[in-house]
């Protein structure tokens, strides 16, 4: 999600898990404490994404610490240091210059590409490696920067599963096509239209803002070139009045396609009916299809008492990637970090995970949803990087 708003709240910014230092030594023992920081939007219109974000890397610390990484001789002692970026570029950078003074050995999260893309820089001048759970905007790791890293797919992987299951299924001839001109809805705008007209499909363009709430004026055009569908590239929070507007113009029989940053339960639950029968991608293999799902979901229940959300396995898989990463390099030196990161070769959770010289995972899916009964049900899998 790959994604995706900016909030309006204050640039107050709470780290939840203000710790020790890098590589510092116990007090009473002979570890070594390496911090990893999970950041994520726990306040503003996404704050359910953080909060299953901050989750997984809670989880994925506790496994860590249950290891036995050392590193020298000594024992690693792994620690959580959590921020929130509220899903906002400048809040995301203040928040990463914080981290980077807190001396923290790696960061994952920055689920959105709006936050992620800006907050690299600051983590590539800072020299610590930087691994998103969730932002999908290609320019992620176009830059250059040798320590950003991503474990989802793409929008350009996205953008091609989305016009398969567009011109395959539903066997559209026309689409309309509104993003939300944040970093993600319009990244993965431009890659829809782009695959679209390759692929022979015609495209309407409306676009919107990531504060809208009545879309009715662009729905009243789009309807009017009668399109076979709409995609939407935006989140979850724009995507619910979205499809309620489009129910209430009568417009029950044009498809509605999503990306990752809307195919979420929150998505549906605030939609109610208006949600029914329609379809969003996913960057990743679906839920129950990853490897170590089951065993993963049981242990987030157990400890927070409700189902993780999309971004939480892949989180969990980040935090453990860098953990790996220390192991391989038997160092928390920021720069053997990095160069352990790009050969590391680690099976978790969402499965198979490697690098390629980009940074992106070799392995990533997309997948394809529809809503049925208020449940989001899985269609499979649609493209594969």
């Amino acid at each position: 999600m790959s994604h995706r708003v900016h909030s309006t709240m204050s640039f107050a910014v709470p780290l939840l898990a203000v710790l020790t230092a890098l590589a510092s030594t116990d007090a009473f023992s002979e570890n070594l404490v390496a911090k990893i920081a999970v950041a994520g939007p726990s306040t503003g219109q996404l704050a359910s994404l953080g909060k299953d974000v901050q989750n997984s890397g809670q989880l994925a610390i506790e496994a860590l610490n249950a290891q036995n990484i050392t590193v020298d001789g000594k024992h690693v002692r792994f620690e959580l240091v959590s921020a929130d970026d509220a899903a906002d570029p400048r809040t995301g950078t203040i928040v990463a210059q914080q981290l980077v003074d807190d001396h923290v050995v790696a960061v994952v999260g920055h689920i959105n590409s709006g936050v992620a893309i800006p907050v690299s820089r600051i983590y590539s001048q800072a020299g610590i490696s930087f691994i998103s759970s969730g932002a999908s905007n290609p320019t992620l790791t176009a830059q250059g920067f040798n320590n950003t890293f991503r474990v989802v797919a793409d929008d350009n992987a996205q953008a091609r599963g989305m016009v398969q299951f567009l011109s395959g299924r539903l066997q559209a001839k026309r689409i309309g096509l509104v993003d939300d001109r944040t970093a993600y809805g319009q990244g993965l705008g431009d890659q829809v239209a782009k695959d679209a007209n390759a692929s022979g499909i015609e495209v309407t363009r409306e676009f919107t803002n990531d504060k809208a709430v009545d879309f009715r004026a662009i729905l009243t055009t789009l309807k009017a070139g009668h399109p076979d569908a709409i995609v939407l590239a935006s989140t979850d929070a724009i995507a619910s009045p979205f499809v309620k507007q489009m129910k209430a113009l009568g417009m029950d029989d044009v498809h509605f396609v999503g990306g990752d940053g809307i195919c979420t339960e929150n998505w549906v639950r605030v939609a109610a009916s208006a949600a029914e029968d329609k379809y969003c991608t996913q960057t990743g293999a679906p839920f129950d299809e990853l490897p170590g799902a089951k065993e993963f979901e049981q242990n987030y229940q157990t400890h927070f008492h409700q189902p993780p959300e999309y971004f939480g396995p892949y989180t969990y898989d980040a935090v453990m990637v860098v953990g790996e990463a220390i192991r391989k390099a038997k160092s928390l030196d920021p720069q053997r970090l990095i160069e352990a990161l790009h050969t590391i070769d680690y099976t978790g959770v969402t499965g198979k995970i490697e690098f390629d010289k980009k940074g992106d995972q070799k392995y990533a899916a997309v997948s394809v949803y529809q809503v049925k009964s208020q449940k989001i049900t899985s269609l499979g899998v649609v493209g594969k990087m």
